[in-house]
C-alpha cells in the first residue's frame, strides 16, 4: 500500500484509507479484464446497433453514453480508478484519462490498458483540484460513486464545468439517499427497519454499534457524507450545467431476488432498495 501523499489534507487523506481498506476487502470488485472486444469494435464502426446484451450493462445511463461516445472523444473518468469505466470507454475508442486518489485503483486501470493493448493516462490526485487540467479538456466527464467523498459537492461541480468543452456532458452517480437508512442489522425477514438517528439531512455519516462496524466510535464519522437530491441537482445548476436526464439504478424485486445472499451485506441491501442515482448534465 502507498502511503499517504505529503499533498494531501486530513479529510482526503482519511478517504484514501478508506479505499485503500476497501480494495483489500475486495469491496470494489474487479477490473473488466474479460470482455469480448468484437462487440466494441462491430459497435465502433458502425455494424452492430447496441450493446445492450453485454452483462456489464447494468444501468440504462450506458446505453444513452454509448449513443453519443464517438471515438477520439476525450473522456475524463473522474474518482474513477479501478479498470472498469475506463475500459468500456477505451474500447469504444476514446482517449481516456483516468483521475483518482488512489495509486492502487489507477494500476488496475494501466493493467486494464495492457490487457487489451490501448493507451490510458492515469493521473493521481483529490477530485476537489482539477488545476492538472486545461480548461475545456474534455468532452466527457464521467465519475462513479465517489462524492460521498468530500463534504462540499460544489467545489467538484465546479471543477468538472471547467474542464468541459462547450456541449460536453458530465455523468455522475451517486448512493441513493434512502439506502442511508436502512439499518445493517434491521433485516427482519420481510424488510429492512429503517434508523432515524440519521435523518435526511446533508452531512458526515456517523459510525454505529448498529451497522456491525469493527473497532467503530459510536457517533465519529467515517469519512463519508450524506448528500440530498436536491444538493445533486441544485450543485451542478449552480455551478452553469443544465441536467439532461436522472436515473435510478434498478435492482431485482420480489424476496426470490435475495435467494442466497446475506441479510445485512451490500448485495441483499442492493436487491432491497436502489443503490446508485446517476445524472447526466451539459455544458452550455
Amino acid at each position: 500500500m502507498a502511503k499517504t501523499p505529503d499533498w494531501m489534507d486530513a479529510h482526503a487523506a482519511r478517504n484514501l484509507e478508506l479505499t485503500l481498506q476497501a480494495l483489500v476487502s475486495g469491496e470494489y470488485g474487479e477490473p473488466y479484464l474479460d470482455l469480448d472486444t468484437e462487440p466494441f469494435r462491430r459497435y465502433r464502426t458502425g455494424q452492430q446497433a447496441a450493446l445492450l446484451s453485454e452483462p456489464w450493462l447494468d444501468k440504462p445511463t450506458w446505453d444513452f453514453l454509448m449513443s453519443r461516445v464517438r471515438p477520439g472523444d476525450r473522456v475524463l473518468c473522474l474518482a474513477g480508478g479501478g479498470g472498469q469505466q475506463s475500459v468500456i470507454y477505451s474500447l469504444l475508442g476514446a482517449d481516456v484519462t483516468v483521475f483518482d486518489l488512489t495509486p492502487e485503483q489507477l494500476e488496475r486501470d494501466r493493467a486494464a490498458a495492457r490487457h487489451y493493448g490501448y493507451e490510458v493516462e492515469t493521473v493521481q490526485g483529490d477530485m476537489r483540484d482539477l488545476s492538472v487540467f486545461e480548461d475545456g479538456r474534455f468532452r466527457w466527464v464521467h465519475q462513479p460513486i465517489s462524492l460521498l467523498y468530500v463534504p462540499d459537492l460544489t467545489q467538484v461541480y465546479a471543477g468538472v464545468y471547467r474542464v468541459l468543452e462547450g456541449g460536453g456532458r458530465y455523468c455522475s452517480q451517486y448512493t441513493y439517499p434512502a439506502f442511508y437508512l436502512a439499518e445493517d442489522k434491521g433485516w427482519d425477514g420481510t424488510g429492512y427497519v429503517m434508523r432515524f438517528s440519521q435523518p435526511q439531512i446533508s452531512g458526515p455519516l456517523l459510525e454505529r454499534e448498529s451497522d456491525g462496524l469493527v473497532n467503530f466510535e459510536e457517533g465519529i464519522s467515517f469519512g463519508e457524507t450524506h448528500h440530498l437530491l436536491s444538493d445533486i441537482v441544485n450543485g451542478q445548476v449552480a455551478a452553469g450545467l443544465v441536467i439532461k436526464g436522472l436515473w435510478e439504478d434498478p435492482r431485482p424485486t420480489g424476496i426470490s431476488a435475495l435467494d442466497g445472499l446475506k441479510p445485512g451485506s451490500a448485495s441483499h441491501k442492493h436487491a432491497c432498495i436502489p443503490f446508485g442515482i446517476t445524472t447526466i448534465a451539459e455544458k452550455p
